[in-house]
C-alpha cells in the first residue's frame, strides 16, 4: 500500500501566514491512504473537532490508532488551512473574471461615448454657424427698409437714418481729424524703407491720448478700388487677425456702404486674453474724389444691434481709425490710421506693455497692410525684389499657414475643440487637448497635445536670441524619448526628431523671403541614420520653418522661430501643427529707459514657447508625460543659450531671477519698495472696503509699515503675473506660514487660499475685479512645513498703484492659530 509522508509542524511561523513543516524531535509522522480517508470523512462531518471528539474518533476508528493526539489536532488545522486557500484563490479568481468583464464593459462605453462625443461637437459647429447666419438675418432685416416688389430696382436705405447713418458719419469725421487734422499730436518715428514700389513717408505715433494710435501715408501704384478690396480683406495681411466677420452689409443713399462687423485677434502671449471688436465700416467717397473707409466701435447706447457673444475675449475698443485713398497720377495715395484701446489695465503688468505702445500698431497694422500691398504690386508686375526660389503666392501661404498654426496653439481656444487638461494655476506649463483629424499623409493621429510655457530673460534682446536658437537646434531638440518609446513611435516620431534616432541636418533649404526681406522661410530635413546612404529615405522628417525679427531689436520687437512638420505631398488643407518660438522686446526693468548711446539699459524679453504633439487618443497619458518632459527640456535649454545671447556686461547672476514672469519693472531699493507697497496695500483696502483697516492709525508716529509689520493679523501680498508670486509678508503671516522672507517666492497663492476651503485665484477672482474685494469665511490654510493653521476670517482686496492700475492682491487672516497648540 502506498503511504503519504506529511511533515507535522509544531508551530506556526508570525508575520508570514503560512504553515512550514519541520521535524518534529527527528520522527515524521506518516499516514496510510485510509487513515486519510477516515480523516477526510471526518472532516466532511466536522471540520473542527473538539479535543473529546478528536479522542472518540480515536476509539471508534481502528485505522487511527498509533496516531498521536497532537499530531491529529495539527491534521485538521493544516486541512483548514488547505481548505481556506482554496476557497480565497476561487473567490480571487472569480473576482478578476468579474472586473475583466466589467473592463471590457467600460470600454465598449467609453468607445461609445467617444463616438457620441464626436457627434455632438460636430452638431456643436453647426448648430453655432445656423445661430450665427440667424444672427446676421434678423439684424440685417431691423437695419435696412425692403424695396417695394414692384419696383426692384430701388436700392435699400437704413430705416433709421438719426441713427446708424450719423455714427457713420461721426466716424468718419473723426477719422479724418486724425488723418489730415490735429486731432491728435502725432510724433514721427524712423522706420525702415520698403523694399518695393510702395513709397511710405513718415510713420507717426501719438504722444498723448486715450489708448495707442498709429499714422502714416504712403504712395500706392494701384488703383483705390484694387486697395479698398486689400484693406478691407484684414485677415490676408494681419497674422494677428484670427477672424472678421460681416454680420450685416448695407448700402446708403449717399452712395457709401455701411457694414457691422465681429473681428477677432489672437492674443500674443498666454498671460493675458485675446481681443474682439465689435465695430461698424463705412465706405464712402468725398467730394473731393478721396475714398474714404473708417471704422469705429458700437456701443451698447448706439442705435445697432447687440454684438455676437465672445465667451473667451475681452472687448477692445476701436476708436476711429481706417484709411483715406486719393487718386493720383500713376496709382493713389494713403493715408492710414489705427487708433486702439486695448484695455490695458485688465492685462498683467509684465505684458503690459504690449497693450501701451503705439510703436507696436504701427508695425501690427500699418507696415503690415503696406508690406503686403508692396509684394502683390511687385507678383502683379512679374518682378521678385526677394529671393524667387518659390513661387510668392506659395510662401506667403504657408508663411501664413505656420504663423497661424502657431498663434492658435498659444490661444488653444475651446470654440476650436481645445480642453485644457491641467486647470492648476500654480503649474508653470500648460497642457491643452483636441481632437483632429488625420493629418496629411504622416499617419492617423485623431488628437493634439499642446504644452506651452513662457519665461522672462534679462539683459537678452529677441535677434540675438532668436539666432542662437536657430545655431543651437541640436541643443533644445534633442531630447531622449526612450522612457515614452510607445508615445514616441506612435506620435512624436512624426513631429520630431529622436535622440539616437534622428540626425540633426545642419543644412537647411531656403525656399526665399516672405511677407518682408527680415522673413525667410526654409526646409530644414532631419537624417535617418539607418537611411543616410539614401537621398531620401522614407523615414526622413521636414520641418517647414519660419524665422523673422533677426535684424531689430528695438522696444516691441517680435521675433519668432515657427516650424511644422510636413509631408512631400501635404495638401492645402491640412492642418500644420505649428511648435516655436515667439520672443518679444519688454522694455527695461529701470526707470532709465535709455542709456546715453540710445540703447536700452537692462532690456526685458518674454520669451513664449509652444509645442504641439499629434498623438492617437489611447495613448493620452504616456504622451502627457513625454510632453511635460520634452518642454521642460526645452526650457532647460532656452536659459543655457540666454546666457551666451547676455549683452556685453551682463552677468548671469543679474539674469538667474528673469524667469519669474511676476517680477517688477521698477527696480528700486528694497525698502523703498516695501515702504510703497505698504502705503499702497492701506490706501487700497480704504477704497476697496470703504474703511481702514482695523489697528492701523494714521496719526501714530510710526510709519505705514512699522504698524503692518507689527499688525496681529497676517498680512500677505501677492503680484498677479502668469504665476502669482509673494512680494510681502508682516512677522505675523512668517509666523503663520512658518517661513523666512527668503522664502517667500516658494510660497504658492492657490496654497494659501486653498487646503480644505477648495478656493482657488480663478474662483475668486471674478468677484475682486467687481467690487475691488472679498471676504473669505472661517476655514484652514497650511504653513510651509505643512501644518493646518486655522483663521476665524480672512479679506482678500486689489492693490492699486498710483495709476489705478491692479498691481497686485492683498490678504488678511485675522484670528488665526495652530489647533495643536493649547
Amino acid at each position: 500500500m502506498a503511504r503519504t509522508e506529511v511533515i507535522v509542524d509544531e508551530s506556526i511561523q508570525k508575520g508570514k501566514g503560512v504553515r512550514k513543516r519541520r521535524e518534529e524531535g527527528g520522527k515524521y509522522a506518516r499516514y496510510s491512504e485510509d487513515q486519510i480517508a477516515v480523516l477526510e470523512k471526518a472532516y466532511a462531518v466536522c471540520s473542527n473537532p473538539t479535543h473529546f471528539q478528536r479522542q472518540q474518533m480515536m476509539r471508534d476508528q481502528p485505522a487511527l490508532r498509533g496516531i498521536d493526539h497532537k499530531q491529529l489536532k495539527v491534521w485538521f488545522q493544516n486541512r483548514r488551512c488547505r481548505e481556506k486557500q482554496k476557497k480565497e484563490s476561487g473567490d480571487v479568481a472569480a473576482e478578476n473574471r468579474r472586473l475583466n468583464e466589467a473592463n471590457k464593459m467600460l470600454k465598449e462605453e467609453n468607445d461609445g461615448l467617444h463616438q457620441k462625443l464626436i457627434i455632438l461637437i460636430s452638431e456643436n459647429g453647426e448648430l453655432r454657424h445656423q445661430v450665427f447666419n440667424l444672427t446676421s438675418i434678423i439684424s440685417t432685416y431691423h437695419l435696412r427698409h425692403r424695396p417695394e416688389a414692384s419696383n426692384p430696382q430701388e436700392r435699400p436705405v437704413i430705416v433709421d437714418d438719426k441713427g446708424l447713418v450719423s455714427l457713420a458719419e461721426e466716424t468718419r469725421t473723426e477719422f479724418l481729424s486724425k488723418a489730415v487734422g490735429t486731432a491728435i499730436n502725432w510724433v514721427p518715428v524712423p522706420w525702415p524703407k520698403l523694399q518695393g514700389p510702395v513709397s511710405a513717408g513718415i510713420v507717426y505715433i501719438s504722444s498723448s491720448c486715450i489708448g495707442v494710435a498709429a499714422r502714416a501715408y504712403a504712395t500706392v501704384p494701384l488703383e483705390p478700388f484694387k486697395i479698398i478690396e486689400i484693406f478691407k480683406d484684414r485677415t490676408s495681411w494681419s497674422r494677428h487677425c484670427r477672424s472678421m466677420n460681416v454680420v450685416a452689409r448695407l448700402p446708403v443713399n449717399n452712395g457709401g456702404t455701411i457694414e457691422l462687423i465681429h473681428t477677432q485677434y489672437y492674443a500674443p502671449t498666454m498671460v493675458a486674453c485675446a481681443r474682439d471688436f465689435w465695430t461698424i465700416r463705412y465706405t464712402s467717397l468725398l467730394d473731393d474724389g478721396c475714398f474714404v473707409i473708417c471704422e469705429k466701435s458700437v456701443s451698447g447706447t448706439d442705435a445697432a444691434p447687440s454684438s455676437p457673444a465672445a465667451l473667451e475675449f475681452v472687448r477692445g475698443k476701436l476708436l476711429a481709425s481706417g484709411c483715406m485713398i486719393r487718386p493720383s497720377e500713376g496709382g493713389s495715395t494713403l493715408y492710414l490710421v489705427e487708433h486702439l484701446d486695448l484695455e490695458a489695465s485688465s492685462v498683467p503688468e509684465v505684458v503690459r506693455p504690449l497693450y501701451e505702445s503705439s510703436e507696436i500698431v504701427a508695425k501690427k497694422m500699418i507696415i503690415s497692410v503696406l508690406n503686403h500691398i508692396d509684394n502683390l504690386v511687385n507678383e502683379n508686375n512679374g518682378i521678385q525684389t526677394l529671393d524667387p526660389y518659390e513661387e510668392p503666392t506659395f510662401r506667403r501661404s504657408f508663411s501664413h499657414r505656420l504663423s497661424r498654426g502657431f498663434n492658435e496653439a498659444v490661444n488653444c481656444f475651446s470654440e476650436d475643440g481645445w480642453s485644457i487638461m491641467n486647470p492648476d494655476v500654480s503649474d508653470d506649463l500648460i497642457m491643452s487637448i483636441k481632437r483632429n483629424k488625420t493629418f496629411g499623409d504622416s499617419g492617423n493621429f485623431d488628437s493634439v497635445l499642446c504644452v506651452k510655457s513662457s519665461l522672462l530673460l534679462q539683459n537678452v534682446v529677441p535677434a540675438n536670441m532668436l539666432r542662437l536658437l536657430k545655431e543651437r537646434r541640436s541643443n533644445w531638440m534633442n531630447f531622449n524619448f526612450t522612457s515614452h518609446s510607445v508615445a514616441f513611435s506612435k506620435a512624436a516620431c512624426f513631429a520630431f526628431p529622436g535622440l539616437g534616432t534622428h540626425n540633426l541636418s545642419e543644412t537647411a533649404v531656403l525656399l526665399g523671403h516672405t511677407n518682408h526681406e527680415d522673413e525667410i522661410l526654409e526646409i530644414v530635413r532631419f537624417d535617418n541614420i539607418s537611411d543616410r546612404k539614401h537621398n531620401a529615405s522614407p523615414g526622413d522628417l521636414y520641418h517647414l520653418q519660419i524665422s523673422n525679427g533677426m535684424e531689430v531689436n528695438d522696444f516691441g520687437t517680435c521675433s519668432e522661430l515657427i516650424f511644422a512638420p510636413i509631408d512631400r505631398n501635404i495638401p492645402n488643407d491640412a492642418v500644420l501643427l505649428s511648435s516655436g518660438f515667439r520672443i518679444y522686446s519688454m522694455g527695461t526693468s529701470s526707470h532709465s529707459n535709455l542709456a546715453s548711446n540710445g540703447a536700452y539699459n537692462n532690456p526685458l524679453t518674454m520669451v513664449i514657447i509652444a509645442i504641439q504633439f499629434p498623438f492617437q487618443s489611447h495613448l493620452v497619458e504616456d504622451v502627457e508625460a513625454m510632453a511635460r518632459g520634452y518642454l521642460r527640456h526645452v526650457i532647460s535649454s532656452v536659459k543655457d543659450i540666454s546666457l551666451e545671447a547676455m549683452l556685453p556686461g551682463a552677468t548671469p547672476e543679474t539674469n538667474s531671477n528673469a524667469a519669474n514672469p511676476a517680477m517688477e519693472f521698477n527696480v528700486t531699493s528694497e525698502l523703498d519698495f516695501t515702504v510703497n507697497l505698504a502705503n499702497l496695500m492701506c490706501q487700497s483696502y480704504r477704497l476697496s472696503l470703504g474703511v481702514d483697516m482695523l489697528g492701523l492709525n494714521s496719526h501714530s508716529t510710526d510709519s505705514v509699515l512699522e504698524q503692518m509689520q507689527n499688525h496681529p493679523y497676517a498680512i500677505l501680498c501677492f503680484s498677479l503675473g502668469s504665476v502669482p508670486v509673494c512680494i510681502y509678508t508682516n512677522l505675523a503671516g512668517l509666523t503663520m506660514l512658518e517661513t523666512t522672507p527668503n522664502n517667500l517666492q516658494a510660497l504658492s497663492l492657490d496654497r494659501v487660499l486653498g487646503s480644505s476651503n477648495n478656493l482657488f485665484l480663478y474662483s475668486v477672482l471674478p468677484t475682486i475685479q467687481q467690487q475691488g474685494y472679498v471676504m473669505l469665511p472661517t476655514g484652514n490654510t497650511m504653513s510651509m512645513m505643512n501644518r493646518a493653521v486655522l483663521y476665524g476670517q480672512a479679506v482678500a482686496w486689489q492693490v492699486l498703484a498710483a495709476d489705478g492700475s491692479v498691481n497686485g492682491l492683498g490678504l488678511a487672516f485675522m484670528d488665526w492659530c495652530f489647533p495643536n497648540i493649547s
